[in-house]
This record gives C-alpha cells, sequence and structure tokens, in this order.
C-alpha cells in the first residue's frame, strides 16, 4: 500500500497531459508484465516544466508472478528544447520569428481547404515595404533588419489571431485573412496596415518614411489554390507600385 500511495502522489508531479499516458504504462507493467518506455513532462516544486525518459520492467518471483518493477528514467529537457528549436526554425523566419514560406504554404493550403469547406473566401496580400534600401543605403543591414522586425510587429498588430503573416523574403511580407464573409473586409486590413506604416520608423537617432505597397487577391474569385493566389497577389502589388506607391490594389481591378 505504502508504494501504491508514493506512486500516485508522484503522479501529481507529472504534467497534466502526461499523467494518464504513465499511469496506463505503469499498470500495463505491474499487472501484465509489460516493459515500458515513456517520455513524459513532470513540475518541480516551483511549477518549472521538465522533459523525462523513462523505461522498466517487471522481475518475476519463482513462481513467476510480478514481485517488483525496476526501471530507470533520466533528464531530457535539453534535448527536447534543441529539438523544439530545430522545428521552430525549420518553419519560422530568423529574424523577425515569423512564420517562412515553408509554414505560409501549409496555412494557405488549410486556409483554402477550410474555405471550400465553409463556402467561405480566403484573401491573400502581398506587403511590400516601399522606401526599404534607403535604410540599408544610409545605415547598413542591422539598421535594415531593425526596420523589418519593427514592421512586423506593425503588420501583426493590424490582424485577428486566426490570420497569419509571413515573412517572404526580403523586405516582403504575406498575410493570409481565411474565413472571410465579403470581400470588403480585406479592404478594411489593407488600409489598417498602410496606416500602421505610415509614421516614421527611428533608427540610429534617424527617421525613415517607409510606407508600402499591397497587393491582394481573392479565393476562389481570383484564384483556384494557393499558388495562384500569391502569383495574382504579387502582380497586384507590383501594380500598387506603379500606381504611386504607399497604396493597394486588388488582382483584376
Amino acid at each position: 500500500m505504502a508504494n501504491r500511495i508514493s506512486f500516485d502522489r508522484w503522479l501529481l508531479r507529472v504534467h497534466e497531459e502526461d499523467r494518464e499516458r504513465c499511469r496506463a504504462a505503469s499498470l500495463a507493467t505491474q499487472q501484465r508484465g509489460e516493459p515500458y518506455q515513456i517520455e513524459f513532462r513532470i513540475l518541480d516544486a516551483s511549477g518549472g516544466v521538465h522533459w523525462k525518459h523513462a523505461r522498466g520492467k517487471a522481475i518475476t518471483d519463482t513462481n513467476g508472478e510480478i514481485a517488483r518493477v525496476i526501471g530507470v528514467a533520466q533528464d531530457i529537457t535539453e534535448r527536447k528544447r534543441q529539438e523544439e528549436e530545430t522545428r521552430f526554425l525549420a518553419y519560422h523566419d530568423t529574424l523577425t520569428g515569423l512564420p517562412n514560406r515553408r509554414l505560409l504554404d501549409d496555412r494557405l493550403r488549410q486556409a483554402v481547404f477550410l474555405s471550400q469547406r465553409r463556402d467561405t473566401r480566403v484573401a491573400l496580400m502581398v506587403v511590400d515595404l516601399d522606401r526599404f534600401k534607403q535604410v540599408n543605403d544610409a545605415l547598413g543591414h542591422r539598421a535594415g533588419d531593425a526596420v523589418l522586425r519593427e514592421a512586423s510587429h506593425r503588420v501583426a498588430a493590424c490582424l485577428r489571431k486566426a490570420d497569419t503573416l509571413a515573412r517572404h523574403g526580403g523586405d516582403e511580407f504575406v498575410v493570409v485573412l481565411p474565413d472571410l464573409k465579403l470581400d470588403a473586409d480585406c479592404q478594411v486590413v489593407a488600409e489598417k496596415i498602410l496606416r500602421a506604416l505610415e509614421p516614421a520608423f527611428r533608427v540610429d537617432g534617424r527617421d525613415f518614411s517607409i510606407g508600402a505597397s499591397i497587393g491582394i487577391s481573392l479565393f476562389p474569385a481570383d484564384a483556384g489554390d494557393g499558388e495562384a493566389l500569391l502569383r495574382n497577389a504579387d502582380a497586384a502589388m507590383y501594380r500598387a507600385k506603379q500606381l504611386g506607391r504607399n497604396n493597394y490594389r486588388f488582382y483584376g481591378r
């Protein structure tokens, strides 16, 4: 009974999402003699989370009955941290922390799929900073990086939680607005983004007016898949630049 009580108390320290797996693995070993090997999270006295890898097996007596269970556990928190960091870097831009092209493609496919099921619209925006080159020319790439990070924060503040903001490379960002009811909904967002980028960016004591040109493509009106949406929004963005910059244009309008 003492062992059972100590196990139950120990189980309370296991992260609630992993607790049932640990309980099931323990019972399978105690009742059926199945060896176990499991990774789980455990909470320390201050509430910190640590990852453990545990393995063990049942020991039987001369009658073939399970007499005890032996096992070992090791801390794998650092390994898990490195794995998580590797996964993050595979799908995110290292400068801004935004989704990269790989994650953008996945989010865009999901948005189109859900739009087809729900009979809603998806808007894709290509947001290209207008006068970004002047920052790099005047102060160098470190200053340019600071502007890109600030621009990403400003644009993100204009979006819903369900939307996706990705860095598409250089000074270009892509916004995916899923589950729209009206085409005009994305027009409101485009205007918010332009207003957010209008105030000067201050870098190393100097002010730079950047602004942006935005191209917008709509599913299903303008394209039947994510790749075509991106291509059409890019064409609309270049049209916006030709017409004077710091504005937005819809594809085909």
